[in-house]
Parts: structure tokens; sequence; C-alpha cells
């Protein structure tokens, strides 16, 4: 009886030893398996500049020309020339978008315009609000608020900026 006793110890010692090294055998597999995993990029902080004009140029979305017609068309086409040549920091085309050419490039970038409103519109003339989104280059701080566009054609037809509020 004793034989049998000490031979179920051996033997349970043994099964114990055999499990704990087989748990071991299946974390060191499980480890090895696995797929390296990245950690996701983290988001711009809203105060953080891109630090190229493609990047900017990739942040922002013109306004759908598509939904508009007519004097709302023109005006919307002047409103995203006016934000992609203030983010490409294209000068010259910049001031032929005004009936007066002395218009400075502004010191912000345009990260975002939605449209707000069409006002006093007539014929040959009108005001455009936008609700602006856009960076200061001088503090890199965010701004919101409305731009509001005063456009009217001259007398060849051609739409242009009379000025910006």
């Amino acid at each position: 009886m004793v034989t049998f006793i000490q031979s179920q110890l051996i033997g349970g010692n043994f099964i114990k030893r055999l499990c704990i090294a087989a748990i071991a055998i299946g974390v060191l597999l499980s480890g090895c398996s696995q797929k390296e995993t990245t950690t996701p990029p983290i988001e711009k902080e809203q105060g953080e500049k891109p630090s190229t004009p493609e990047q900017t140029e990739n942040q922002f979305t013109p306004l759908d020309e598509s939904k508009y017609e007519g004097i709302e068309n023109e005006m919307i086409k002047l409103v995203n020339l006016h934000a992609k040549y203030v983010n490409t920091k294209d000068e010259t085309n910049f001031k032929k978008l005004f009936h007066n050419q002395d218009y400075k490039l502004p010191s912000y970038e345009v990260l975002k315009n939605e449209m707000h409103e069409f006002r006093d519109m007539k014929q040959t003339q009108g005001y455009v609000a936008v609700k602006r989104t856009s960076r200061s280059l001088e503090t890199n701080g965010v701004i919101e608020g409305y731009s509001v566009f005063f456009i009217s054609s001259n007398k060849k037809g051609e739409w242009k900026i009379n000025g910006i509020d």
C-alpha cells in the first residue's frame, strides 16, 4: 500500500510539473505568434501648424460650387480662389481677385469655410458671408468667425472682390 501511495504522489508531482510546463510553453508560443502592434498616430492638436503648403491644401476643402448658380456661383468661386491663394501664398493671383489690387496677403491660412448666407443680391453685386476657420501665422492660434465678401462685377462683366469685412 505504501508503494501505491508513493507512486500516486510521485505521479501527482509529475502531472503538476507537466501542466506547468504546458502552460509555460503555451504562453511563450502565444507571445511569439502575436503580430507586432503599432500605436495609432497621434492626432494633430488644434494649435499645431502643418509644416508644408501641400498639407494646408490637403486640409482645406473648398465650398461646393455645383450647389450654386448664376451670381451666387461666381461669388463662391471667388471665395474658393481667395482661400486657395491665401493658403498657397500666391500674392500675384490673390491681388487679381480684387478690384483694387492694393490688398496684401493676410497673415493667416484658411482651414475651413462654411457657407452662411448671401445678402443684398443684385444683378451686378452682392454680399456673401462665410463662417471661416483660420490659423494665425503669427500666433499659430485658431480663429473662428464670419467673413463677409462684398463682390461686384466690373464693366467687362468680371466678378471681383471689393472688400472683406
